[in-house]
């Protein structure tokens, strides 16, 4: 055994010493697949570490290099480690910074733990993989239940073909496939579990009924607004599925999920004015913005914009109906929303909020979900419960 390999699977004992003391690895199993699954074999394109102080955030590229300590210490750090950057930008590409947003990232081992002992795996059950990124947490499940138990799927060649030849080199062949794994993979359906390491505004109906009935579903729901949150699931035997948030858990969305358009803000003058109870801060809420995501697809925010001299605004724009809301005002002289367009967004956000602080302003691990094929929706089970589905 190397000097390097001596080195890895010491810190891999300490990082496994670390995920128990913290309370995310619960169980011997989960324990032995961190001890054995060399995580920097999964980085051996290097990673992008942020730049402190940089508004919007740079990267600078770090390469591998297993003779170093230093290098070997951050694979096995608690922390996300992006690989990948503009859906094409690896770390090898960049000489300096880059200030682009990350496309694919090694997630921190901790919520990997924390995701996994909520899966409920037993040896031998299958599990279809959504987002096989570099491959560690594949290697982490083909450790737990086998590697011929293992379906992973990833939409990017390239990447999936990394993660194949380090699965692979690692010692667990599991299936590698490249496709859009929002629509899963029914060739090796049904699964005793489903996991997403990427986040979709939906549970998608392909992965119910690719899931055995009293089978897990697994996936961080997401929307435009940046609020998330990590739902698990029981799918039941008419095909429908019910569960609970287990955490605010963030993922990267899915690729095909990402907006292809450009947000523009209307003119000064557009749209309607009228007074309302709620100000701009109350978007400041993880709750609210994922409640408002679970109500109206296609949402995004821009916090503080002055047209014309104006007091600054904060602005929901939908930008596949052309509509709009600008809230405005502070607590002294009260607030005023001016919207437009046919989409009355800031109507149906009232009624969102308005149902969440009467049901006492839950947070997102308060709340639940069930999935039909009528649709996906969010609820509370108190007393006069209230309920948020997309209209």
């Amino acid at each position: 055994m190397t000097d390097a390999e001596l080195v890895a699977g010491r810190l891999r004992r300490q990082l496994a010493d670390r995920l128990e003391e913290d309370g995310h690895v619960k169980s011997p199993e989960w324990r032995a697949a961190v001890e054995a699954v060399p995580r920097h074999a999964f980085l051996s394109s290097g990673v992008f570490r942020p730049v402190p102080g940089t508004a919007p955030t740079a990267y600078a590229p770090v390469l591998s290099d297993e003779r170093s300590d230093a290098w070997l210490a951050l694979c096995y750090s608690d922390e996300s480690l992006v690989t990948q950057i503009a859906g094409v930008i690896e770390p090898r590409d960049v000489t300096g910074t880059i200030a682009r947003l990350p496309s694919s990232s090694s997630t921190l081992p901790s919520l990997m733990v924390d995701m996994l002992e909520a899966l409920e795996v037993e040896k031998g059950d299958t599990v279809l993989e959504i987002g096989t990124g570099t491959g560690y947490n594949a290697g982490l499940l083909a450790h737990r239940v086998g590697p011929d138990k293992v379906t992973t799927v990833e939409t990017d060649p390239g990447i999936a073909a990394r993660a194949r030849n380090a699965l692979w080199a690692a010692g667990y062949p599991v299936t590698v496939v490249v496709a859009d794994g929002r629509l899963g993979f029914s060739e090796r359906a049904p699964y005793d579990r489903v996991i997403a390491t990427c986040s979709v505004t939906r549970v998608r109906s392909e992965w119910i009924a690719q899931t055995r009935p009293g089978g897990i579903v697994l996936t961080t729901i997401r929307g435009g607004l940046w609020s998330s949150g990590l739902a698990k699931l029981t799918v039941l035997g008419d095909g429908t599925a019910e569960g609970l948030f287990i955490s605010e858990a963030s993922f990267m969305r899915a690729r095909q999920e990402e907006p292809d358009v450009q947000n523009s803000l209307p003119s000064a003058d557009a749209g309607e004015q009228r007074p309302t109870a709620f100000g701009a801060g109350v978007l400041r809420d993880w709750t609210v913005r994922f409640l408002l995501d679970s109500c109206m697809d296609g949402l995004s925010l821009v916090n503080g914009v002055s047209l014309n001299g104006e007091p600054p605004s904060d602005y929901l724009l939908h930008s596949a109906s052309d509509s709009f809301a600008a809230l405005s005002g502070n607590d002294g002289d009260g607030y005023s929303v001016r919207q437009g367009g046919p989409l009355r967004i800031w109507d149906l956000a009232e009624e969102a909020i308005a149902k969440w602080q009467e049901v006492g302003s839950p947070s997102v691990a308060d709340l639940r979900i069930e999935v039909t094929p009528r649709g996906q929706r969010i609820f509370t089970e108190t007393s006069g419960g209230a309920s948020w589905s997309r209209r």
